[in-house]
Parts: structure tokens; C-alpha cells; sequence
């Protein structure tokens, strides 16, 4: 069983939508390296399962609170596949403990915080 994005998708809609895409670049006298992609995702990195073998009862208990927890990814490379940027994280704290004596600028990842995701 398929879910997400993949699940509604259209095989042969996007391989026509490949060759309207080929026929642009074509006339706009652009090469693939010039033509980038770039797709974000979510991470609940704390989130339980939907399906647990915990009953109902236990979920409606006080105290029982779903885990929100998101860090928002961004990957982009060009059509070659030849120029990778480095992939974006996103999460609601500046410094995890995680990151406690680690230079983030040496991680090969670009971090940033939003408080507002929190």
C-alpha cells in the first residue's frame, strides 16, 4: 500500500510533464546544469506511530500528548546532479544538546532556527 505524494501520483502525466519540461529548456537555450530542483520535507522526529498496539482508552488519558516535534529539511541539486547544495535544516532551537560542543558550520548541513515552528 502506497501513501503520501507517491500514492496520488501520475506516471505517465510526469513523464509528459519531463519532455514539455526538455522542449523548454531547448528553446530557452539553457543546459541542464542552469536547471535546479529543490524539495523540502518534515521530520516529526517524536511522533508515535499512528498504528501502536496501545488501546484507545490509553490515548484519551490525562497526560497522554502527541509529540510535535519537526525538523523541516530543504535538498536542491541541479538536473546533472553534478552541483549538490548543501541540505537545509530547520528547526525551533537555535542549540540542541546534541550540538553541544560541535561547530555547526562543520557538519556539511546549513542550520537555521524559527521559534515559531516550536
Amino acid at each position: 500500500m502506497r501513501h503520501g505524494e507517491a500514492a496520488s501520483g501520475n506516471g505517465d502525466a510526469a513523464v509528459e510533464h519531463c519532455e514539455k519540461f526538455k522542449i523548454i529548456i531547448e528553446e530557452g537555450g539553457l543546459v541542464s546544469q542552469h536547471v535546479f530542483n529543490c524539495d523540502e520535507t518534515g521530520l516529526f522526529w517524536k511522533r508515535m506511530p499512528h498504528r501502536t498496539y496501545i488501546t484507545k482508552e490509553e490515548t484519551t488519558l490525562s497526560g497522554h500528548k502527541l509529540m510535535k516535534d519537526q525538523l523541516t529539511s530543504l535538498f536542491c541539486a541541479n538536473a546533472l546532479g553534478e552541483c549538490k547544495v548543501k541540505p537545509l535544516l530547520v528547526y525551533h532551537l537555535e542549540n540542541l544538546r546534541a550540538f553541544k560542543n560541535i561547530r555547526k558550520n562543520h557538519l556539511g548541513i546549513l542550520w537555521r532556527f524559527n521559534p515559531r515552528l516550536g
